[in-house]
């Protein structure tokens, strides 16, 4: 395809406005089993499997910025015309794959479990409705139940529903791919000329508007891409504040000498859920999964906010989507440019000549809610609503309030940066700007574990793990 062709077809992809926000899409913390469920003397540890639709790039495809003054992680990723061409048969690749592993006996899904259901008391059921603006999961509302009523997969086993489960857990993963949900399992794999389109070209296309026209940018300043996604997630970081560690810098990721790059943990047991840990900084400093838990719903989930020993905590989600994106082997890992700032990350990211503060819609969760005497749960959970922390986050915010203007919703001052290679300096800094915030995601992730299956010897150089199931996600 010429390039002008490929032009056309980025800018039928336009970028769509990110500042509306969709009720059904506000999403989150999500219920995970336990090793030791009913337990609670540790977090929840197992296996994740990666369910959304974000394409892996190669190392010099993608750029990582973080802003810890936001507390904000941006992800962009260049697609190439052969990439958006070839998205539905990757898509459906992944669901092979996916439906070969469901059907494998030692394979053992954890169910999924609404969160409002665990919710038992006052307290409780305001905490649910508070983090519940964030909790939903991609495979929802697909003509097919996908939620449990007790997130131990034994429950599962008792009343002889793996199968069904696993079957129905593939059907929905196949419709939320290809946005059909009249698809079947069976029907796809009978009929050639139907899979024929679902992975042809023009569905291709099609699909890739669907999925991702709300954050693909059309562009040609990078040679040989059409143009970028934007994948924006919100961070935790030192209780030090924006100016501690990770330093100011423009690094790779470390290349060699990661605690752990796979998709799973053997190392860290239980203190980090299972989860990648990869790392930023020799001195330990990584991107890892939430370990704040709110008690009485035995449930993980982010707290965005000044709150770890200098690690940037990532929703588990999220952090698995960030590990799904980035190449397979280690050693490519370090062609990963990522950026570190203390302000803002400030950028023209759909390329209409104005800059604007990143932001993504997931702000203050509370660790406990109390219903004081006089005062009703509507009137608790108000202000944590999302649309009204817009602009108390930042009011709040024990250092972006100094340069927030809430009657203007801008940022003022915040340096300009620029980048020569590796070597970040300040040049000034921006007048006031305004907010550009991207949606939260839905979950994107099932929790699973492998009877039987010996996840050592590993090698992360080579991208090696066992098992084998999602190498090539």
């Amino acid at each position: 395809m010429k390039k002008t062709s490929q032009l056309m077809l980025a800018s039928m992809l336009a970028f769509s406005t990110l500042t509306m926000a969709n009720t059904n899409e506000m999403l989150g913390p999500m219920p995970h089993e336990r090793t030791n469920t009913p337990l609670k003397s540790n977090a929840h540890v197992g296996r994740y499997l990666y369910v959304g639709t974000a394409p892996k790039f190669e190392g010099e495809e993608l750029e990582l910025t973080t802003s810890k003054m936001s507390l904000t992680m941006r992800a962009t990723g260049w697609m190439t015309q052969a990439k958006i061409d070839d998205f539905a048969a990757h898509l459906y690749r992944r669901w092979e794959q996916i439906d070969s592993t469901l059907g494998d006996q030692k394979f053992e899904l954890h169910p999924l479990i609404k969160l409002e259901s665990l919710a038992t008391r006052d307290t409780s059921i305001a905490w649910a409705k508070i983090a519940g603006q964030y909790s939903s999961h991609v495979l929802e509302n697909r003509g097919v139940e996908v939620y449990n009523n007790k997130r131990n997969a034994n429950s599962l086993i008792k009343n002889g529903k793996v199968d069904e489960y696993h079957q129905a857990i593939s059907m929905a993963i196949l419709r939320y791919f290809f946005n059909n949900n009249s698809l079947t399992p069976e029907q796809v794999k009978a009929d050639n000329k139907l899979r024929d389109s679902l992975i042809s070209k023009g569905n291709s296309q099609k699909l890739f508007q669907q999925h991702y026209s709300s954050v693909f940018t059309p562009s040609s300043a990078k040679s040989g891409f059409v143009g970028f996604l934007t994948f924006v997630y919100p961070i935790a970081a030192t209780t030090a504040g924006p100016f501690d560690q990770p330093r100011e810098q423009v690094r790779t990721l470390m290349p060699s000498g990661s605690v752990e790059a796979r998709w799973w943990s053997d190392k860290w047991d239980d203190e980090f859920g299972g989860l990648p840990f990869i790392l930023i900084e020799p001195s330990g400093v990584a991107f890892h999964g939430p370990i704040t838990n709110f008690e009485p719903l035995d449930v993980w989930y982010l707290r965005r906010g000044y709150v770890s020993h200098g690690c940037q905590r990532m929703d588990s989600s999220d952090l698995i989507e960030l590990r799904n994106i980035l190449p397979r082997r280690q050693k490519d890992l370090g062609k990963v440019k990522l950026t570190i700032l203390n302000y803002f990350d400030v950028a023209d990211i759909n390329n209409d000549g104005k800059k604007e503060v990143v932001d993504v819609k997931y702000y203050s969760i509370p660790s406990a809610v109390n219903i004081p005497a006089g005062k009703t749960m509507d009137d608790v959970i108000r202000p944590y609503l999302v649309q009204n922390q817009m602009k108390s986050y930042y009011q709040n915010h024990p250092y972006a309030s100094k340069m927030y203007d809430p009657s203007t919703d801008t940022i003022q001052g915040t340096p300009k940066y620029k980048t020569n290679g590796f070597s970040l300096l300040t040049d000034g800094s921006h007048e006031a700007l305004p907010f550009m915030r991207f949606n939260y995601q839905p979950s994107r992730i099932l929790q699973y574990k492998e009877l039987d299956v010996q996840m050592v010897p590993y090698d992360d150089t080579d991208g090696n793990f066992p098992p084998t199931y999602f190498l090539n996600n």
